[in-house]
């Protein structure tokens, strides 16, 4: 479909800029299961690939073309996505391999990876950022090391038993520092940000689901009280789990 004459000049203002198109766009048009997206300093989408418009439940790319993050993500996933391509904007360097766990319009949590690059100009300024997102393949990435698969296995369906990660080690039969790097280097997180992470993904779960109070959530999640708990959520997810609950909860 032909973009609008708004989306049009969007496009040709950025062509003009950077001087070609690099045949990025099309190249990711091939690419299964990946998300590719390419926006100007205004933090508007100039290009973006079929699996990334289709995610977010758009027909063709002339729907997306000229928006931003704002009017296609929930609000806490907007402005992460906009910390993200300010400092790429400012710093001129690259944000790769960042595995986040993020919501669906939905509210549904999970695990993904994205990566950001600076795209310049003809002169060499930095006039957009470009990335491609993709779910993180966390069976694939834990095959090599039974150890840190049983770990994270741990991590993800009993969250709440884990009282501590120098314990967990032990149990596995390796030293706590050596068990860190070991984690890090299958899984690209520490430990203890793994760890955060599932607690709240099961948080999640369990407030979209049930209806037991928050305080009784965070105490079988492993948090000393809540307030723990809904700092990390909010750290996390952008918003309290009580305002989670109200926007995602069974009602």
């Amino acid at each position: 479909m032909p973009l609008s004459s708004s989306a049009a000049r969007i496009r040709d203002s950025f062509r003009d800029a950077v001087g070609h198109d690099a045949g990025l766009p099309s190249l990711f048009e091939h690419l299964d299961r990946v998300s590719f997206f390419l926006k100007n300093r205004r933090f508007q989408i100039v290009y973006a690939n079929r699996h990334f418009f289709e995610r977010l439940g758009y027909q063709n790319e002339e729907e997306i073309v000229g928006k931003e993050d704002f009017e296609l993500f929930p609000k806490p996933l907007a402005q992460k996505f906009r910390r993200d391509d300010e400092r790429v904007l400012r710093t001129g360097e690259a944000m790769p391999r960042m595995i986040e766990l993020f919501l669906s319009r939905q509210g549904l949590p999970d695990w993904f990876i994205t990566n950001k690059l600076p795209v310049r100009s003809k002169t060499g300024k930095v006039i957009g950022v470009m990335g491609t997102v993709e779910r993180y393949e966390r069976d694939q990435a834990l095959a090599s090391d039974p150890a840190i698969a049983r770990a994270v296995k741990i991590m993800l369906e009993r969250p709440g038993e884990i009282e501590s990660l120098a314990d967990m080690a032990a149990d596995l039969d390796i030293s706590h520092r050596h068990f860190d790097r070991r984690f890090k280097e299958v899984t690209g997180l520490t430990p203890k940000y793994y760890l955060g992470r599932s607690r709240v993904q099961a948080a999640c779960r369990m407030l979209r689901k049930t209806s037991k109070p928050i305080a009784d959530i965070a105490l079988e999640l492993g948090y000393c009280d809540q307030s723990a708990f809904t700092a990390q959520f909010r750290q996390c997810m952008g918003f309290t789990p009580l305002r989670y609950r109200k926007q995602f909860g069974k009602g």
